[in-house]
């Protein structure tokens, strides 16, 4: 059983003067840009509106198995939007957390490398790249522990589109991702990190809990930070390429000489309430 608690928070903000597509800084939209994050200096008592802190009663009996860490995270704030923005995860854990964007390139030797390390990603697949045996090909992943989130029908850039266009890219594949993998996503991540008002109220109008950008980026053996060093809480964006497997490899040893360990996402999220 994991354990999840809710701490008390402060407010972090990600300021930007850009929107790079090709590095780390967020949108200009920065009235959808603030994330709570867990305050190690924080003094004050767990949240109210978050799960119970108790944990298991002593007398359970003892796991065979090395059990679960606790999932200790702060609250997600929409600020009053339909749903909020992420760029990082409040939180004491010493985890980060690996996205792997898109779908369009799928190497056998990731599913190799998932298998033999255990390592957690979630992806955000576009529906148009997961027909034929892509279907089967991210299935196979998920049977792993990947998980599947939304990243839009065709891939194309929402900021400033009709509220009916950016529905049909942001929900149209919630219905399908349900039906072939199992489980309907929950978050949704818009190309190139571009969304206005008009996408969160699609995505609030198919069930869809909040919005995934990211605070880092790794590719080819480069990660760019949005605030150096890497530290607890950053969620990385990665793409399906062809040295994915290579760069998980090199990422997973340099979360690892920060002290830090990569983490499911979804658990995170799932576990976050939202303060409106």
């Amino acid at each position: 059983m994991v354990a999840v608690v809710a701490v008390a928070v402060s407010i972090w903000t990600l300021r930007t003067d850009s929107d790079r597509v090709d590095g780390v800084a967020g949108p200009t939209d920065v009235e959808s840009t603030r994330l709570t994050e867990a305050d190690p200096a924080a003094t004050a008592g767990p949240s109210t509106t978050g799960p119970p802190t108790t944990g298991p009663p002593t007398t359970e009996p003892v796991p065979t198995t090395t059990p679960l860490p606790s999932v200790i995270v702060g609250p997600l704030e929409a600020k009053g939007k339909p749903v909020p923005v992420v760029f990082r995860i409040g939180t004491f854990d010493p985890v980060v957390f690996i996205t792997v964007d898109d779908g369009g390139i799928r190497r056998p030797e990731l599913v190799e490398y998932l298998r033999s390390s255990g390592i957690p990603i979630t992806m955000f697949l576009t529906e148009r790249y997961t027909g034929g045996d892509g279907v089967a090909y991210f299935q196979e992943l998920q049977s792993l522990g990947a998980t599947v989130q939304a990243h839009s029908i065709t891939h194309t850039s929402l900021r400033g589109k009709s509220l009916d266009f950016q529905t049909e890219e942001v929900c149209g594949p919630v219905d399908s991702y349900e039906r072939d993998y199992g489980e309907r996503p929950r978050y949704f991540r818009p190309p190139y990190g571009n969304y206005d008002t008009n996408t969160l109220v699609a995505a609030q109008s198919c069930g869809l809990k909040a919005v995934l950008w990211w605070s880092a980026t790794y590719d080819s053996g480069t990660l760019r930070l949005q605030e150096a060093p890497l530290r607890r809480g950053e969620i990385i964006l990665m793409h399906f390429n062809d040295h994915l497997t290579q760069d998980l490899q090199t990422l997973l040893r340099e979360i690892e000489a920060a002290g830090l360990r990569p983490a499911l996402l979804d658990d995170y999220l799932d576990a976050a309430p939202v303060l409106p």
